[in-house]
């Protein structure tokens, strides 16, 4: 099941990056990025069982070293350069993979969905083959949105709206109304709500300079709905 969900956070003006970086730094915002990608809302006992997040090399390293791979989630890369993990920490790292395309990315994590769990007590390997992915997010960056919002297989896109026009050099692209519906706010709260299956803050948030609201574009023809994605 190849459905995925955007995951990003933009201005009034889609700006969405300043020189390879977040414009803004949110505490409450990179925590509750970290929830909707890390939450296994299905219960198992499998401790491989993780969401996936393919991204861009950028915005692989934008990530401050300290904090990659993502914990508790299936890191892939999509680059061109199979090498890129060469002489890096994260080479044998069974939650970090490449690929070569947004396409193979999602093959990738496709092939993880649905397979038997290792079992408890069992040796773990470090193959990828011992991961199973629950959802499938995309993190970015500008060139991997294009791509991905126009996918039939993206279902939804969880943006946390900047209630500013910040100075940006990177941009997430216009979305289609006809592809996707902005829910009003308490809709968009409800649906939040019930895909993390755990409360989410309500309404404008203001976190030093800035304001910002959790939103929600969801594709109406998607196949899945916030409770069995």
């Amino acid at each position: 099941m190849r459905s995925f969900s955007i995951v990003v956070a933009a201005d009034l003006a889609n700006g969405i990056g300043f020189e390879g970086k977040l414009p803004w730094r949110l505490k409450k915002d990179m925590a509750f990025f970290a929830r909707i990608t890390s939450k296994i809302v299905h219960s198992t006992t499998c401790s491989t069982r993780v969401n996936a997040c393919i991204m861009g090399r950028v915005t692989w390293e934008s990530i401050p070293a300290r904090f990659r791979p993502l914990s508790s989630r299936f890191n892939v890369i999509v680059t061109r350069n199979p090498h890129y993990l060469d002489n890096k920490p994260e080479k044998n790292n069974p939650l970090v993979a490449l690929a070569s395309s947004f396409e193979d990315a999602l093959d990738l994590v496709e092939s993880l969905q649905g397979q038997s769990p290792v079992e408890p007590g069992s040796s773990p390997s470090s193959s990828v083959a011992d991961i199973q992915v629950e959802r499938i997010f995309l993190i970015g960056g500008a060139q991997l949105y294009n791509q991905g919002i126009l996918s039939k297989d993206c279902s939804n896109i969880f943006m946390t709206r900047i209630q500013a026009i910040v100075k940006c050099d990177t941009f997430f692209p216009n979305i289609d109304p006809s592809q996707y519906r902005l829910l009003p706010r308490y809709e968009s709260h409800t649906f939040l709500e019930n895909y993390l299956q755990e409360p989410v803050e309500a309404g404008i948030i203001t976190e030093g300079e800035y304001s910002y609201e959790y939103t929600v574009y969801h594709r109406d023809s998607a196949e899945n709905s916030c409770k069995d994605e």
